[in-house]
């Protein structure tokens, strides 16, 4: 009897020590399972940490490159603009403008017509600002139209030296009839007539201007749109050359 309860005491024991042992082994894996799972997460850190200064540094490369681009690109963009102004303030010098490219594009005309460069040149030398100029006439003239039948109007200067006499389109009425006098919106034709019979036509919208030299005087006149039926002419007359 004691026998077997000295057995069964003993095998008590060993079954107790047993299950010590195997709760020790779990505990003793799983804090190696959780020292493993601790290193493997401070490398993955790690490994993170290096991998985030790297792309740090390639971007602040970049940045230093496309801010060196940008750099580059505003220095070209200052010389491209001082070009600029250089090319357009020699264009403005070497290519005519206004008045003086009407006085370029009249030469080369009389060039292109056959007028010799030396007699232009000369022409041009001759030139001198007006001199003993008389005090400028004011006239008046009827305008010729297809309906107007009455006489043609002209105005005389300079005791006949130069006749100015004129034509236009005759206006249209509200009902859209033609009327006798003309319509000053619409381009005239201004003749010119010097003592001896030749003549000088201008056709184009008022005010018209021309001048004419005639002997030792320019006479220098300005048609524009009178009182109805009207046209005024200002001429005055200077020396010369």
């Amino acid at each position: 009897m004691n026998f077997m309860m000295y057995e069964s005491g003993s095998r008590s024991k060993r079954r107790e020590k047993e299950r010590r042992r195997k709760i020790m082994f779990v505990i003793a894996f799983i804090m190696l399972l959780c020292g493993l799972s601790y290193w493997w997460g401070g490398e993955r850190v790690l490994s993170s940490e290096v991998a985030y200064k790297e792309k740090a540094t390639q971007l602040e490369g970049e940045r230093k490159g496309l801010e060196d681009s940008i750099t580059s690109l505003r220095s070209e963009v200052q010389s491209t603009n001082v070009r600029y102004q250089q090319l357009e303030a020699k264009y403005q010098q070497e290519v005519p403008q206004g008045e003086f490219k009407q006085l370029t594009d009249l030469v080369k005309k009389q060039l292109d017509s056959g007028i010799k460069a030396e007699r232009l040149a000369f022409v041009i030398d001759a030139a001198r600002p007006p001199k003993n100029c008389g005090e400028p006439v004011l006239k008046r003239f009827v305008v010729k139209t297809p309906v107007y039948s009455g006489p043609q109007g002209a105005v005389s200067f300079g005791n006949g030296v130069v006749t100015v006499a004129g034509e236009g389109s005759a206006s249209v009425s509200a009902g859209g009839q033609p009327e006798a006098w003309y319509d000053p919106g619409k381009p005239v034709k201004i003749t010119f007539t010097e003592i001896g019979g030749k003549q000088t036509v201008k056709e184009s919208l008022l005010p018209i201007q021309q001048s004419l030299v005639v002997g030792s005087k320019e006479y220098r006149f300005t048609v524009a749109a009178g009182e109805r039926s009207f046209m005024s002419v200002t001429s005055d007359s200077c020396d010369y050359p």
